[in-house]
């Protein structure tokens, strides 16, 4: 009996392993305010341990002059069914003196943080993401915890994040209709931007609905296009 335990915890073990990402390419339709002001397409590739995640938000051909194309990257290491940042890096077209910067010194417990050319180091605690891996780590884990909980840094400053479980329910989109769970940012502080991460289980727990409410008005992406593969 004992061996054949050991062999189903073994199988299960592999079978929750084959479900993380191996590669992914996600296009989201976005808007501001209600109106479509261009696409969001974000690449993931892993090989081995090592992943890269790139994020590029294209305005729309009318609204090219006034918006600029933001650029997000991570990349480093996956462990333990957890990203690992090594480098992140957030860039606006119209914009190259405010490029910012964070480099995760796990081993020295770390993070240097750089922004228009001024760089601060602060503590690197575990766990701790970048603005654009935090969107992915339930697809990463494959599991829905009742609440998400680390420090997220976005080269300029670190942030802690609280998300509590909540129900989504069915969202219709382009891809057709799909159960979800929302993530909901537990705000401490009236002027904290509200986010809302709606992630589908049945498609990978990939992240089908993002919405943030900022002081200048409501971001929101929603997936319409997805080619994935698992390892």
């Amino acid at each position: 009996m004992r061996l054949i335990a050991a062999l189903l915890l073994a199988l299960l073990a592999t079978a929750v392993s084959a479900q993380e990402p191996q590669r992914f390419e996600l296009t989201y339709r976005f808007t501001f305010n209600g109106l479509h002001v261009g696409k969001v397409t974000d690449r993931f590739e892993r090989k081995g341990s090592r992943y890269q995640l790139v994020s590029m938000a294209v305005p729309n051909g009318g609204l090219a002059q006034l918006l600029p194309m933001l650029t997000l990257s991570s990349e480093g290491e996956i462990r333990g069914g957890r990203f690992l940042p090594y480098r992140y890096r957030q860039e606006r077209s119209n914009a190259s003196g405010k490029i910012a910067t964070a480099e995760f010194e796990w081993h020295k417990k770390v993070l240097t943080q750089t922004y228009k050319g001024k760089s601060r180091q602060a503590v690197l605690s575990d766990g701790t993401q970048d603005a654009l891996t935090q969107l992915y780590t339930v697809p990463l884990a494959g599991e829905l915890t009742p609440q998400l909980e680390f420090d997220v840094s976005n080269g300029r400053e670190l942030i802690h994040y609280r998300y509590e479980k909540l129900p989504g329910g069915m969202l219709e989109t382009p891809l057709g209709s799909f159960e979800t769970v929302e993530y909901r940012r537990i705000v401490a502080n009236p002027g904290d931007n509200a986010i809302s991460v709606w992630i589908a289980p049945a498609l990978h727990h990939l992240p089908l609905r993002i919405r943030v409410r900022e002081e200048s008005g409501v971001f929101e992406q929603e997936l319409v296009r997805l080619d994935y593969r698992a390892t």
